[in-house]
C-alpha cells in the first residue's frame, strides 16, 4: 500500500511544472475552480434528492391517509351491517328459543334479511349465522344445514372460541375460500348456555383492490392492517409476486410501540433490504402500515445524478479556460517585476536556479532577514523587556538559576531583598459611564499611569505593570534590613495614595489586594497569588478596600454546606410571575445562605448553577430565546469580583432583561388563567372558594393574581364574584319558584349575606326583585 501511495505522489508531482511558474499556475487555477464545481454539484445532487425524498415521503403520506379513510368506511360499513342484524327483532326473537331449529317461517325471514344486507352493500358475499341452542347453521349461500352437515362446521367452532365481542380474523375453512371474516358473538359476554355467532365473509381480493387504488412512486408498494390487538386484519401488495415482507421478514414493533398517531420509520427487512414505512392509527385502534423498497426511490431520482454530472462537466471546462485567461493575466507583474530586476543589473539577465516565485522570495527572505535583526536591537533598548520579564516573574514563568540572575542584571532588577506584591482593580467598572465595555483597556492604562507617577514621587522602589485590563501590578522593593512591620506600613500608605489619586484624578474607587513579604525575586509569584486571594475574599466581606493576605481571617474547618435550592426556586417562581420584589428577596437570601460556605470557590459555583437554572427557564420559552441574546451572561459573572456586585448585577441587569424577554410569555399565561378562574367560578356557583384557593389552583400568589385579575376584567376578584352570585341569584328568582333560602345555598350565601350584597348591587330585596319581574 505505502508503494503505491509513493508511486501515486510521484506522478501527481511530477505533472507539475517545476520552473515556470505560469504553467504550475494554470495548473493549480483549473484544481480551484474544479474542486469547489464537484462540490457545488455533490450539495446539488444531495439537496434534489432531499427534497424529492421529502416529496415522496408527503405523498405517500397523503395516499396512506386516503387509503385509510376509505378502508375505515368500508370495514366500518360491514361492521355496522354486522351490528344492525344481531340487534334485528328478529335475530332477538330466536336467539336461544327452544324450538328454533324446526320453525321454518322463522327461519326463512333470517335469510331475507341477510339476503337484503348482503344486496346493499356489495362487498358482503357470504352472512353465516349460527345458533347455538337449536345448533343449526343459515347462510346465504347454502339456507338452513344442522350443524353436524355444515362444511365449516370448524370456523364455526373457531369463531366460538374468539373472545372478543367482534373482531375481524381469517378463519380456517374461509381463508382457503379467500375470504376475510368479521365475527359478531351473541350474546357479546360469556353465558351458560350454548352462544351464538354471526360471521360476515368478505372477499379478501375485493378489499385488496380497494385498498390499492392510490397513487404511488413505487410499483412495489405493500399494504398491512392490523387491529386494536395488533393482529393482521389485511395484507396487501402491489405485485404479489415480488411482496417483500411479511411479520416475519420485518419488525413492526418500532411502530406498533410507537405513542405517536402516525409517522415514518425506515425499517430493515430480513434479506438486509431497506423499506420506508408510513403509519397511520385510528382511533378505533386499527393501524395501516404502507412499505415502500428505498430502492425504488432511488431509481426514482437517478436521472437527477446524471444531469448533475453533465453539468459538473461544462461549469469545469468553462472553468478552466476562464483560469488559463485570467492566470496569463496574473503573471504579467511577476514578468515586469523580473524585468526590472535586470535593469537594475544593468541588462544582465537574472540566472534562476529554480522557478521566478522562488528567486523573488529567496530575495523577501533576504530583506525580511535584515529587517528582523534591525528590529530586534531596538527592542532591546525599550522597557518594555522588562515588563515582560517582570510579568513571567509573577506568573511563575521566569525559570531559576544563571539565567535568571543575568536577564534580572541586564535590565537592573535587584534579586534579594524584601519584595510584596500589590494588586490594584477598579471597583464597578460596568457601572461607568465615561467609558464603553470595550474600553477597559483605556481605563487601565489612565490607572498604570496614575501609580506610575506616585512610584516615582515617593520614596519607595519598585515597578508597576499590567496583565489584563482590569488589575495592574505593582512590585515594591524593600532593603533586607527594613523590619517587616515599616515593609506593611509604607505598603498600606502607598495603597491609600494610589486610592486618593485614583478619587482625585480620575474619579474612579479601587480595591488593593497585597500579598507576603518575600526575599528573593522568584519568589513574588507566590506574592502574586497571594495578593489574588486577598482581593477574592471581598466576596465574604467588600466593606475593606485594602487587605493584606496574611490578616484575612480564613476558617480552619470545612463547614457542612447545601446548595440554597430552595431559595434557587423562590428567585425563578417570582421572575416567571413578574415579581421582582419577591424576587430580590429571594436573591438576598440566597446571597446569605451561600456566604455561610466561606469558600470562594463554592459561592461562585452556587451563583453559576443559579444562572444556569433561570438560563433554563428562559429556554423553555421556546427555542432560539438564548441566541437572541448578545453578551455571555457567564463572562460577565466572572468578572464581577464582590458579593455586592454579582448581587446589584442579578438586580440591575439579570432580572430587568429576563421580565423583557418573559413579557409577552406571562402575559398569555395570565390571560389564559384569569380564563380557567372565571369559568371555575361559572361551573362551581355554590362553592365558596377564596382569591387564596383560585391562587393555589393556578400557581400563582394570592397578591399576583389580585392585580392580574383587576388588570384583565376591569373589577376586583371579589367584585367580579359577588356580582356573578347576585347574577345567578337573579335568574333563578325569575325562572324558578324556590324560595330566597334554597336560592342563596345554590349560590353559596347565607340569606342574610344575599339579601345585603342583593341590596348593594339591585338596590332592592331579592324578594322584592321576584315581585318587581312578575
Amino acid at each position: 500500500m505505502r508503494r503505491w501511495l509513493k508511486v501515486l505522489y510521484k506522478t501527481f508531482f511530477s505533472m507539475l511544472p517545476q520552473t515556470n511558474y505560469l504553467r504550475r499556475l494554470i495548473w493549480f487555477g483549473c484544481l480551484t475552480v474544479s474542486i469547489p464545481i464537484l462540490i457545488a454539484g455533490s450539495a446539488y445532487y444531495h439537496f434534489s434528492v432531499v427534497k424529492l425524498t421529502n416529496q415522496f415521503k408527503e405523498d405517500n403520506k397523503g395516499a396512506l391517509t386516503l387509503v385509510k379513510d376509505r378502508m375505515e368506511n368500508i370495514l366500518g360499513n360491514i361492521e355496522q351491517e354486522s351490528l344492525e342484524i344481531s340487534i334485528s327483532p328478529t335475530m332477538k326473537e330466536n336467539i336461544g328459543k327452544r324450538g328454533f331449529g324446526n320453525e321454518w317461517l322463522q327461519q326463512m325471514a333470517i335469510l331475507d334479511m341477510f339476503q337484503v344486507h348482503k344486496n346493499s352493500y356489495s362487498l358482503i358475499d357470504d352472512i353465516v349465522f349460527y345458533e347455538g341452542l337449536s345448533d343449526v347453521v343459515i347462510t346465504n349461500n347454502y339456507g338452513y344445514v344442522r350443524f353436524d352437515n355444515y362444511r365449516d362446521s370448524q370456523d364455526i367452532d373457531v369463531a366460538l372460541n374468539v373472545l372478543a365481542p367482534a373482531s375481524w380474523s381469517y378463519l380456517p375453512d374461509a381463508s382457503k375460500s379467500g375470504y376475510i371474516s368479521y365475527i359478531r358473538r351473541i350474546p357479546d359476554i360469556p353465558a351458560d348456555q350454548p352462544q351464538s355467532v354471526l360471521i360476515i365473509q368478505v372477499k379478501e381480493e375485493m378489499l385488496k383492490k380497494n385498498a390499492l387504488t392510490y397513487s404511488t412512486y413505487s410499483k412495489n408498494q405493500s399494504l398491512f392492517i392490523l387491529d386494536s390487538n395488533n393482529n393482521t386484519i389485511l395484507q396487501a401488495a402491489s405485485d404479489e409476486r415480488s411482496d417483500p415482507w411479511s411479520e416475519e421478514t420485518i419488525d413492526l414493533k418500532k411502530i406498533i410501540n410507537s405513542e405517536e398517531s402516525s409517522g415514518q420509520l425506515v425499517l430493515q427487512a430480513g434479506d438486509g433490504l431497506s423499506y420506508i414505512a408510513a403509519f397511520q392509527k385510528t382511533l378505533l385502534g386499527r393501524t395501516y402500515i404502507t412499505l415502500h423498497p428505498e430502492g425504488d426511490l432511488l431509481e426514482q431520482v437517478g436521472w437527477i445524478r446524471w444531469m448533475t454530472v453533465f453539468l459538473v462537466i461544462v461549469f469545469t471546462i468553462l472553468g478552466m479556460l476562464l483560469t488559463y485567461l485570467s492566470s496569463k493575466l496574473v503573471y504579467n507583474p511577476i514578468e515586469n517585476l523580473i524585468k526590472y530586476g535586470e535593469h537594475l543589473q544593468g541588462g544582465r539577465s537574472i540566472k534562476q536556479k529554480e522557478n521566478e516565485i522562488e528567486f523573488l522570495k529567496s530575495c523577501l527572505d533576504y530583506l525580511n532577514e535584515q529587517a528582523r535583526a534591525l528590529e530586534s536591537y531596538m527592542n532591546k533598548t525599550k522597557p518594555n523587556l522588562r515588563d515582560m520579564l517582570l510579568k513571567k516573574l509573577l506568573k511563575g514563568f521566569a525559570g531559576r538559576g544563571s539565567s535568571l540572575l543575568k536577564e534580572c542584571e541586564e535590565y537592573q532588577i535587584p534579586t534579594r531583598g524584601s519584595f510584596i506584591v500589590l494588586i490594584t482593580i477598579v471597583d464597578n467598572l460596568f457601572k461607568e459611564k465615561r467609558f464603553m465595555p470595550s474600553e477597559a483597556s483605556i481605563v487601565l492604562f489612565a490607572v498604570v499611569n496614575v501609580m506610575k507617577e506616585l512610584l516615582a514621587k515617593s520614596v519607595l522602589h519598585g515597578y508597576v505593570v499590567e496583565d489584563n485590563e482590569r488589575e495592574s501590578m505593582t512590585i515594591l522593593y524593600f532593603h533586607e534590613a527594613t523590619p517587616r512591620e515599616q515593609v506593611l506600613e509604607m505598603t498600606r500608605v502607598f495603597a491609600e495614595e494610589i486610592q486618593a489619586a485614583m478619587s482625585h484624578y480620575l474619579s474612579f474607587s479601587v480595591a488593593s489586594g497585597i500579598g507576603g513579604i518575600y526575599k528573593e525575586i522568584n519568589q513574588i509569584s507566590d506574592s502574586y497569588r497571594e495578593a489574588q486571594g486577598a482581593l477574592r475574599y471581598r466576596i465574604f466581606n467588600d466593606a475593606e478596600s485594602i487587605l493584606f493576605f496574611d490578616e484575612i481571617e480564613r476558617s480552619q474547618t470545612q463547614s457542612l454546606f447545601f446548595y440554597p435550592r430552595e431559595h434557587e426556586k423562590a428567585v425563578i417562581s417570582a421572575l416567571l410571575q413578574g415579581e421582582q420584589m419577591d424576587a430580590e428577596k429571594g436573591l438576598e437570601q440566597f446571597a446569605k445562605t451561600v456566604k455561610i460556605s466561606e469558600s470562594y470557590n463554592t459561592i461562585y459555583q452556587c451563583y453559576h448553577m443559579l444562572l444556569s437554572s433561570i438560563i433554563q427557564s428562559l429556554e423553555k420559552e421556546g427555542p432560539g430565546v438564548i441566541d437572541s441574546l448578545e453578551d455571555n451572561w457567564f463572562d460577565q459573572l466572572k468578572a464581577r469580583q464582590t458579593a455586592r456586585e454579582i448581587y446589584e448585577w442579578f438586580i440591575e441587569f439579570i432580572f430587568p432583561l429576563y421580565q423583557d424577554i418573559t413579557e409577552d410569555f406571562r402575559k398569555k399565561n395570565v390571560k389564559i388563567a384569569i380564563q380557567k378562574v372565571c369559568k371555575h367560578i361559572n361551573e362551581n356557583a355554590g362553592m365558596n372558594h377564596s382569591l387564596s384557593d383560585y391562587a393555589d389552583m393556578i400557581g400563582m400568589s394570592p397578591s399576583y393574581l389580585s392585580r392580574m385579575f383587576k388588570k384583565e376584567r376591569g373589577v376586583p376578584f371579589v367584585e367580579y364574584l359577588m356580582e356573578f352570585k347576585v347574577e345567578k341569584a337573579k335568574q333563578s328568582l325569575q325562572d324558578t319558584d324556590l324560595s330566597v333560602t334554597e336560592i342563596a345555598e345554590i349560590v353559596g350565601y347565607s340569606e342574610r349575606n344575599l339579601n345585603r350584597t342583593f341590596q348593594r348591587f339591585v338596590g332592592m330585596s331579592p324578594k322584592q326583585y321576584r315581585m318587581s319581574r312578575r
